[in-house]
């Protein structure tokens, strides 16, 4: 067998020509949440879990809902649905962050909803929201839970609160919630299955958010899938508590660092655990290891030596690789575009012809082949 390894300067390079096509991008359009709509041609906010992808949509419903608002000030249903869609507009057009300028507005839409509805489920919701993921924000979720317990809305929010305090009869309660009646994305589940797979054993498997970590937490505790993985959501890590927990499970050594890109890489080297990076991690991620990241799937493995290339290949062929995941279904380019140029370092022609083909198709679907040839994977 002839083992192939893509350095991992050359898969770096190769993901900062892609990165405009692989970050995780919008995070909402309008769908029905299981509330009913007051108005007759607006549904409420579909979350990103939901299957919304485009920010543009989310932004013209965030002026839809503004001008509603304005019109009706004592609609706190319509303030709600603006805030809910000017948040997944804002994460959407920032790789699931929010900026300084994003926190002010929704912050002050935030205070238009206590002032209409004090002690309100709006209000405590959108407090939950404005306040994460400082601990103070499940203060805000249990009084929201008390206020509507049978919202859709609380769901996920609730399975990120189960996941930070490492509660498994919650995220179990909370999976089931989100897979039977939070309307969770059949794609998206097929991402989480494949992120999943592109981990390796005993993997600790660091995700961006609620696009990719809370549907492979449903899958973990759900379905019974690669339970040897440790998540790890990212955004949880500001919390103290929680890295300390993590640290502890990966029976790390030494004093628990920061948050952000340093955790992973101290984690790295103080646990005998392999580390993964979801693809759809912020840029500053992949930054912090240079020359130590091998595309394994769709995630990155963390180590100054690279896998077989051939367990690239076997995973490849297992992965279900939909293109009905919006942005995420464009993680599949990187790890098709390493094989297929380590086929042809090795001069297996007939297995990169065969690649070359499916790369093609897919992103064909994904509307990038334009991105393929730019990245110099495609001649044409």
């Amino acid at each position: 067998m002839i083992v192939m390894t893509p350095t991992p300067t050359r898969t770096l390079a190769l993901l900062a020509l892609l990165m405009p096509a692989l970050v995780l991008s919008a995070q909402t359009t309008p769908q029905a949440n299981g509330q009913a709509a007051p108005y007759n041609n607006i549904a409420p906010v579909q979350e990103a879990w939901q299957g919304g992808w485009s920010a543009p949509d989310a932004q013209r419903d965030a002026e839809t809902w503004k001008a509603l608002s304005e019109a009706r000030p004592a609609d706190v249903n319509a303030q709600f649905n603006w805030f809910r869609s000017e948040r997944n507009a804002r994460l959407g057009n920032n790789n699931g962050r929010l900026l300084e300028q994003d926190n002010a507005q929704l912050e002050a839409i935030a205070e238009r909803i206590r002032n209409t509805a004090p002690g309100s489920f709006e209000q405590h919701l959108s407090g939950y929201y404005t306040a994460f993921p400082d601990r103070a924000a499940f203060a805000e979720l249990e009084a929201a839970s008390v206020a509507g317990p049978d919202r859709p809305e609380l769901i996920l929010p609730m399975l990120v609160r189960a996941h930070l305090n490492g509660d498994k009869a919650g995220q179990d309660r909370w999976s089931a919630q989100l897979e039977q009646r939070g309307g969770l994305a059949p794609a998206l589940s097929d991402v989480a299955g494949d992120l999943l797979l592109s981990t390796g054993k005993d993997g600790i498997l660091i995700t961006n958010g609620d696009m990719d970590g809370a549907p492979a937490l449903a899958q973990q505790r759900l379905h019974d899938q690669r339970r040897d993985v440790l998540l790890v959501d990212q955004r949880l890590l500001a919390d103290a508590s929680y890295r300390q927990r993590i640290w502890k499970e990966t029976k790390a050594s030494g004093p628990v660092p920061a948050p952000g890109p340093v955790f992973a890489r101290t984690l790295s080297m103080a646990t005998d655990r392999p580390v993964y990076l979801a693809l759809s991690l912020d840029r500053a991620w992949f930054d912090a290891f240079p020359g130590q990241l091998h595309a394994t799937g769709i995630a990155f493995a963390v180590g100054a030596t690279a896998p077989d290339t051939h367990v690239l290949a076997e995973r490849w062929e297992r992965m279900k690789k939909t293109t009905a995941a919006g942005p995420l279904s464009r993680n599949y380019l990187l790890p098709g575009a390493v094989l297929l140029r380590a086929y042809r370092a090795s001069g297996d022609e007939a297995r990169a012809a065969r690649l070359e083909y499916e790369l093609r198709g897919l992103a064909a679907k994904l509307g990038a082949v334009q991105d393929l040839i730019k990245a110099g994977v495609l001649a044409h």
